[in-house]
């Protein structure tokens, strides 16, 4: 266990009797001295505690629906401890109040700290899409599809932006890879596909 030694300087009078060498006669001597007392303490890891108590608080408060509430104390947390999670949590907050750009910049956050999470690059393709900007949601998606290549969704969402985009042929790969994963809902897109490919 780690401790940490606090020190304080406290004075100590130490009275002794003492005989006078003129006079010979016992008088009495105070001596002031300084002593050194040390301390040892265990150290504080309550902001770790206190920022995953405060991370607790914000999931609840979003299960509930107050989205401020959450998103006060999730930047509580990371103020107390900077994490990917809470930065990831801050940005579903602003995604979810319609702050498409806020919620970028805190998942980019998210990845500074755990670079290759899938799931903070296929939010960051999700406000992107909110903001009509194809080509950088592709871009995360891809990214996405690179870190977790057996995540069914991810494929799924890859197939509709191409279909949406007219890359039919990129569209079915995705979505049979979709399929495979056990994406129910992606032999319906390759059967709509297959009629608009026809």
């Amino acid at each position: 266990m780690w401790t940490r030694a606090i020190t304080r300087l406290s004075y100590q009078r130490i009275i002794t009797p003492t005989i006078s060498p003129l006079r010979n006669v016992p008088s009495i001597a105070i001596r002031t001295t300084a002593r050194r007392t040390i301390f040892a303490t265990r150290p504080r890891f309550d902001r770790y505690s206190d920022a995953e108590e405060q991370m607790k608080k914000g999931s609840e408060h979003l299960n509930e629906g107050s989205i401020d509430m959450a998103m006060h104390s999730y930047h509580k947390s990371v103020q107390l401890v900077p994490s990917a999670p809470g930065y990831f949590n801050i940005g579903v907050c602003y995604f979810q109040m319609g702050k498409h750009q806020d919620a970028i910049r805190s998942f980019e956050r998210s990845l500074e700290f755990e670079p290759n999470q899938a799931d903070a690059h296929t939010n960051i393709a999700s406000a992107y899409l909110m903001l009509k900007n194809v080509p950088e949601a592709i871009k995360h998606l891809e990214q996405a599809s690179n870190f977790n290549p057996l995540d069914g969704e991810i494929q799924y969402n890859l197939g509709v932006v191409y279909e949406a985009t007219g890359k039919l042929g990129e569209a079915k790969t995705r979505f049979e890879r979709a399929e495979t994963l056990g994406v129910d809902k992606a032999q319906e897109a390759l059967d709509k596909l297959a009629d608009k490919m026809n």
